[in-house]
């Protein structure tokens, strides 16, 4: 396979996994996150760990993709901007994997584990707020990692 073939297809395979990244994150930042801060205590732990498993382990994979894709993509990509364009674009990938085990994933499991004691504590409020918070963060990461790849794409193949 060619140099050029293997960036073409790196690039396909960053841009739809971050297009997948930034789409699912900013529905759920748009649709779900609302209607989750409106629900009562344990309507909201209920819903919480029912919306789980219809993401995991789907976007920590599509995310270890775009991962292994935009190392390549910064290590091939032909001259100093594209590789800049997809080594910041591989940053904000970083980015939402960090987040998302650091902050989003570990509030999960203290969510869990509300459920599986059978009882919320009176402080959910604040978590739910700081794993509001940590979406949004996540989902302002895989924006960013979409716009700026395909920012690199176009300087690839212009």
């Amino acid at each position: 396979m060619s140099p050029a073939v293997l960036v073409a297809l790196l690039a396909v395979v960053f841009v739809l996994c971050t297009g997948v990244l930034a789409g699912a994150l900013i529905a759920v930042e748009r649709a779900i996150v609302p209607m989750l801060l409106r629900l009562p205590r344990q309507t909201w732990s209920d819903v919480h760990r029912l919306l789980d498993p219809g993401f995991d382990p789907l976007m920590p994979t599509v995310n270890k993709v775009a991962l292994a894709a935009g190392l390549g993509l910064a290590v091939l990509a032909p001259g100093v901007a594209a590789k800049a364009s997809f080594t910041v674009a591989l940053a904000a990938v970083v980015g939402v994997a960090l987040v998302s085990e650091l902050r989003n994933v570990r509030m999960n499991r203290v969510i869990d584990g509300w459920a599986a004691a059978g009882e919320i504590p009176d402080c959910w409020h604040p978590l739910r707020a700081r794993w509001a918070r940590a979406n949004l963060l996540r989902t302002v990461f895989a924006g960013l990692a979409f716009c700026v790849g395909l920012g690199g794409c176009w300087l690839v193949w212009a």
